[in-house]
């Protein structure tokens, strides 16, 4: 089955042909391979996106100054770093909800692991973990391990291993320039920071005179190699994902001088830096954070705005899945 493709709204621009993972699992010509593919977008990270999309804007008086993960366990909540630091971003509150909420959510997953009726509405590496389960030969052990995994990832890795590693001023910090109160403008977050449509060739093409052929500015046509994700051996190639270049892509140029490309992935799009794939676990990098403190204060949606460059398709810029946007409800306790 053919990938489907989008064109652009202006006809210089190449199609923008959709891998099998970057679809909805909704959708019939979905597609997926634990182990093979890289890894999913789970779906509470677009749950988390739109936590903090919905949440207040991520200031430098709200992050870290010291913090190491091996300091905090869920079980005690005196290890939470934000009780002696600054005040607990709101979106953060709402995303660590989130994770408790989808420890429940997911029970029903364990109660069931042999019904495929059930499983088939499971997070697909979830519902790998499951069928490797009911090939072992001691099914009750281990499903009782792989729900131990779940639940630590929910209520450890993701909060303390990622979320508060990444809401440090040595890190989120150095993309936000220093603003600190209520008054800071919503602009200085694209002051230095800037989304810009693109068009990425192959690297056996001259980007100069591709742009040249097409009519396009030559300051917004790129090989893969110019970008920074290009030297890491954890981050994936833009192929390796399945898009077929030349293709229009988002890029996220930041004030630290890298360039990453936004990757259409999950239903949603994915930062290729390599922290966000350098731990399959991982589920949300600074990138990716300051993408949706920009949806929610720049253009109070779902799709992160390209602020110059080439016009690109709407779903080249949809960060977050509009089948979770229909049914994630934010809350806190």
């Amino acid at each position: 089955m053919s990938n489907p493709t989008i064109e652009s709204a202006d006809d210089r621009v190449p199609p923008l042909s959709l891998p099998a993972g970057s679809l909805s699992r909704s959708d019939r010509r979905y597609g997926y391979e634990v182990g093979v593919d890289p890894p999913d977008i789970e779906p509470i990270e677009h749950q988390i996106r739109l936590d903090f999309i919905n949440g207040e804007r991520i200031r430098s008086d709200h992050l870290l100054s010291d913090y190491n993960h091996w300091t905090y366990d869920a079980d005690d909540p005196s290890t939470d770093p934000w009780l002696r630091g600054p005040a607990k971003p709101n979106g953060l509150q709402l995303a660590e909800e989130s994770c408790l909420y989808r420890v429940k959510e997911e029970e029903r997953f364990f109660e069931c692991p042999e019904d495929s009726a059930v499983i088939a509405d499971a997070p697909v590496y979830l519902a790998a973990q499951l069928e490797e389960v009911r090939e072992h030969d001691d099914t009750e052990s281990a499903l009782e391990k792989a729900r131990e995994r779940r639940v630590n990832w929910y209520r450890e890795s993701i909060p303390g291993k990622n979320l508060y590693q990444i809401l440090k001023k040595s890190s989120y910090g150095t993309l936000i320039s220093g603003g600190k109160g209520p008054s800071l403008a919503t602009a200085a977050l694209t002051e230095d920071n800037v989304f810009e449509g693109t068009v990425v060739v192959s690297e056996d093409t001259d980007p100069k005179k591709y742009a040249r052929q097409q009519n396009l500015p030559e300051e917004f046509v790129y090989r893969e190699s110019e970008f920074t994700h290009a030297d890491s051996d954890p981050a994936p190639s833009i192929v390796d994902f399945g898009i077929e270049l030349p293709a229009p892509l988002l890029i996220g140029c930041f004030v630290n001088g890298s360039r990453y490309p936004f990757i259409p992935w999950g239903d949603g799009l994915t930062c290729s830096c390599p922290y966000k794939h350098d731990q399959a676990w991982r589920v949300m990098c600074k990138h990716e954070l300051l993408a949706s403190n920009i949806c929610g204060f720049e253009s109070s949606s779902i799709f992160i705005p390209s602020v110059r460059g080439i016009d690109i398709p709407h779903r080249e810029r949809r960060f977050v899945s509009p089948e979770i946007v229909a049914t994630h409800r934010p809350t806190t306790n």
